[in-house]
């Protein structure tokens, strides 16, 4: 590479049929990604700056990022953050990568809070991982405060420098806690206005043909919720009693075909259950309100 000076017209399409015969999922925007994290540039740059030589450092550190992720490393984790819901989320090996159908619940949750967000409303957020929901929500809504629970120390310190990132770490409180622990309640402090969470809802067995890239570089735990991945549902259902206010609301991410058996296990709350279609039209998100006291 270093014989011959390349524009940066050139290096995405060298490296675009590369990562095409490593077999990456939209190799074009991956190789875009990977070129502005190297020159430190947004992705619209790249375009107004197609006939820009490219020096030899910025050759060298160019080639480490495409080598990590022909390797199968998350884009996300090699460029080191995401966008979600219109903010910036740092990412890190170990916790779970924002993903694009956890934006469409926080987008139901923003809707479900927007008319009654006059007043300071506290809201639990479950395995909340990289903090991206109460992040973006918080951004959002200047007078909410979330609770946002994990059971992992490293998600947990993530949660906190993306809060202080953004600007909101006095509204967003990273809470470590296991929501299956005995002494769970204790931790935190109910009773919410509302409960979000994109939690565990893969099964053992889907859990083994999952991607490697996921398996190896994303925690197993925020992803499996026990041999039928209903675990998690099982448990909030005798939660909610306690961590909902009369006519507070919950909504939660659920997986494909999820949407029957997780209704089953929320049916005896009497909570109105709602299940919403992603943009794929499949139903991802259930949600419910917790009948006034009369």
């Amino acid at each position: 590479m270093s014989d011959r000076v390349w524009t940066v017209k050139e290096i995405l399409d060298t490296a675009r049929r590369y990562l095409e015969e490593k077999d990456i999922e939209n190799p074009r925007g991956n190789a875009e990604a990977l070129l502005g994290r190297a020159l430190n540039l947004p992705r619209i740059e790249l375009y107004l700056q197609h006939e820009r030589p490219l020096e030899e450092a910025e050759l060298s550190a160019f080639r480490e990022l495409l080598k990590r992720r022909a390797r199968h490393e998350p884009l996300q984790i090699i460029v080191g953050s995401v966008e979600f819901a219109g903010v910036r989320i740092e990412v890190q090996p170990g916790v779970l990568i924002p993903r694009p159908e956890t934006e469409e619940l926080t987008e139901r949750a923003a809707a479900q809070l927007a008319p009654s967000i006059s007043a300071p409303l506290r809201i639990l957020d479950l395995g909340t991982g990289s903090g991206c929901i109460a992040i973006a929500l918080a951004k959002r809504f200047p007078l909410l405060m979330v609770d946002a629970v994990d059971a992992d120390y490293e998600a947990v310190r993530l949660a906190s420098r993306n809060a202080q990132a953004n600007g909101v770490s006095d509204r967003v409180r990273a809470i470590l806690c296991d929501v299956f622990a005995p002494r769970f309640l204790s931790s935190i402090a109910p009773p919410y206005d509302a409960v979000v969470s994109n939690p565990p809802y893969v099964t053992e067995a889907e859990y083994q043909s999952l991607p490697l890239e996921i398996r190896a570089h994303e925690p197993k735990r925020a992803l499996v919720a026990g041999e039928d991945g209903l675990a998690f549902y099982r448990r909030l259902a005798e939660l909610l009693p306690t961590l909902l206010k009369s006519g507070g609301w919950f909504a939660v991410e659920i997986g494909r075909g999820q949407e029957r058996p997780v209704n089953a296990i929320f049916a005896g709350l009497n909570y109105g259950l709602t299940v919403h279609k992603d943009m794929a039209g499949v139903p991802r998100i259930i949600s419910g309100i917790c009948p006034k006291e009369t």
